[in-house]
């Protein structure tokens, strides 16, 4: 196939492999390779209908998510490949699972949602649902090589078809591999990228096993129909995506149209659970947010009522990070937001908002700091992993932030905790109180951290906890357990308190892209534990998930124990979808024992409503309860 790209004919200074210095690459999308019809175990592959005005190719990472060219989505791709984040901005559909377009097999979505990448033209695109029945494909953790042979699939234009109804791919060898780019040469003479497979994925085999390497960018398309009988030149340009995989595991845990966090905003003894919901745009373009609290009755939840909505005042959902605490120490559970405001001046700028509880509602928020008037001067909210707790005992709920400084001159990743101390208006300055560069790990990798506080050792303090990722061993998904204990003064060496690798005589594997956390006291013992809602993926036909609890213990965590599987759960005959679950721990019925909170997401019905439903595991001491709905606006 010819693999095109679905840019308007944009040209850029980029060389093509093999080509003289001077000579220019179109950017005009790639058609599907010419090249073989291709196979049942290439579905990964998705076309994407941008708008019935151009047309992309796409690869499957997620079960509701695709990565792609952002240029695909640019208003002007000749000049541009940057797209806003958020809905794109013409209807776009993608086929899946259909590698061939008269069948109906296979699933056609709507694409809600882009998340581009801001050094590369690559994006990630959120399907209305997720995908059953098509493997997403694996993300390449190696480099490319020159010489290493990859193959391209795509929908694009032949040399003799405008539109193909069939998937085709070819092979090509690697000419360079430069920065995020890698130029390729087909194998064959027939071997081109056309328009129709910009985004397209390139991959490599290994073992039957495709692993993602890279997306279709820019093409001479030399041979594509349509293309000037006098262009003979057929070299490629593709984006890099094997080094991504720490940012797209991010990016495929962001939430949906929501995010939860808990607190007892009532003062009842109960924990209730607030939701920062997206409402998208007003007529007149502003971004519209609004806070809901659903308040527990020790049964369940009560409807929600909003307490809080922006209005004429423009909010952007997809720039909040959410936590809860009692900031001003008046003894009633407030909320924060971290606030992304982008790039100013050449500077990233980002605020912190606080949302006071009155009992009833809460008042607008308050910024109580700016990095653009700090110290700071610049801060990198996509660098920040945010986290709650009373850190230096004085009353008051502090915030801390794991901060990403990528890799360093000497190629070692770079990670900071920084906490911003509240004084009872605001925050003080944030002030470092870890950096990996001076510690004795010298090295410590943000994008495979996900982080949780609680006082995990009983001493009264608020500590943090990082569960890590590790590259795979003897084919085993590898992740750790990290500890750090709060001395007051900071926090003390992170110290790994759990290995997979070890686990079990290491004859297990743990797949960290596969786990949400929730911290809390599941078991009354005046320790803080850790919860995790663990990924099976597709079993029998149904979505397994299942629960597992680490136990705060006065050295660390004891070993994971599962406390609920749906493979038993009815005996075996439900199903539960991870991807559509944002789990949150507090005492909701108020029996003195941290429960856990399920917020689902249904999708969207037949009438184009969001259907969100929550599900409570009510925690027994040692076990959970089944889970069990207790609130839903109305599934049809």
């Amino acid at each position: 196939m010819s693999i095109k790209q679905s840019r308007a004919t944009w040209t850029r200074g980029l060389v093509a492999t093999g080509a003289a210095a001077a000579a220019v690459l179109s950017t005009t999308p790639a058609q599907a390779v010419e090249g073989a019809t291709a196979k049942d175990s290439f579905q990964f592959t998705a076309k994407l209908d941008i708008g019935g005005e151009r047309s992309c190719s796409a690869a499957l990472v997620d079960e509701q998510w695709l990565i792609t060219a952002a240029s695909c989505f640019a208003e002007n791709p000749a000049e541009d490949f940057k797209v806003p984040a958020g809905a794109p901005r013409l209807k776009t559909t993608a086929t899946i699972g259909r590698t061939d377009l008269t069948r109906d097999n296979g699933a056609v979505l709507d694409v809600v949602e882009l998340v581009p990448r801001a050094d590369r033209d690559v994006v990630l695109a959120r399907l209305a649902k997720p995908v059953a029945g098509v493997t997403p494909v694996a993300i390449a953790g190696n480099a490319p090589i020159q010489g290493e042979e990859l193959r391209v699939s795509g929908y694009g234009r032949a040399k003799d078809e405008w539109i193909p109804d069939r998937l085709h791919y070819a092979s090509f060898t690697v000419g360079s591999v430069k920065g995020a780019s890698l130029g390729l040469n087909g194998k064959e003479a027939d071997a081109v990228i056309c328009q129709g497979d910009t985004g397209g994925p390139a991959f490599r085999d290994v073992g039957g096993r495709q692993e993602l390497v890279g997306v279709n960018s820019r093409s001479w398309q030399g041979g594509c129909l349509g293309t000037d009988p006098a262009e003979t030149r057929k070299g490629a340009v593709d984006t890099r995506v094997d080094d991504l995989g720490g940012w797209i595991l991010q990016v495929r845990s962001l939430p949906k149209r929501f995010v939860t966090a808990s607190g007892d905003f009532d003062g009842d003894g109960k924990a209730d659970l607030a939701m920062l919901t997206d409402y998208g745009q007003t007529p007149d373009g502003r971004s519209r947010s609004a806070l809901w609290v659903y308040t527990a009755s020790g049964e369940g939840f009560g409807g929600p009522r909003s307490v809080w909505d922006s209005g004429t005042d423009s909010w952007r959902w997809e720039a909040s990070k959410l936590t809860t605490g009692d900031f001003n120490g008046d003894g009633k559970t407030d909320l924060a937001v971290l606030y992304n405001y982008g790039t100013e001046g050449g500077r990233t700028r980002s605020g912190l908002f606080t949302f006071t509880n009155q009992g009833t509602r809460f008042d607008a928020p308050k910024k109580v700091w700016d990095s653009s008037t700090s110290s700071w001067k610049s801060w990198n909210w996509d660098a920040s992993k945010l986290a709650s707790g009373d850190f230096n005992g004085d009353g008051k709920t502090d915030l801390a932030v794991l901060y990403n400084y990528g890799k360093g001159a000497d190629g070692r990743n770079g990670s900071a905790l920084l906490t911003f101390s509240s004084n009872g208006n605001g925050v003080d300055e944030p002030r470092k109180v870890w950096d990996s560069s001076t510690s004795v790990l010298k090295s410590w990798n943000w994008d495979t951290s996900k982080l949780a506080s609680g006082d995990f050792n009983g001493d009264g303090k608020t500590d943090l906890a990082v569960l890590y990722a590790y590259d795979n061993v003897d084919s085993r998904n590898r992740t750790a357990l990290w500890f750090t204990a709060n001395d007051k003064n900071g926090f003390n060496e992170p110290r790994k308190v759990w290995d997979s690798s070890t686990w079990k005589n290491g004859k297990d594997s743990w797949s960290w892209d596969a786990s949400k956390l929730a911290s809390g006291d599941f078991n009354g013992d005046g320790k803080t534990d850790l919860a995790v809602l663990y990924n099976y993926g597709a079993d029998t036909g149904r979505n397994r998930t299942g629960l597992w609890v680490f136990d705060g213990s006065k050295d660390g965590f004891g070993e994971p124990r599962k406390v609920w599987d749906t493979a038993t759960w009815m005996n075996g005959k439900e199903s539960w979808n991870w991807a559509s679950s944002e789990p949150i721990a507090g005492d909701f019925n108020g029996d003195g024992k941290a429960d856990l909170t399920v917020t689902y997401d249904y999708g969207l019905n037949k009438a184009g409503r969001a259907q969100i439903g929550l599900w409570s595991f009510a925690s027994k001491g040692d076990a959970f309860a089944d889970p069990r709905r207790v609130w839903d606006n109305g599934l049809d």
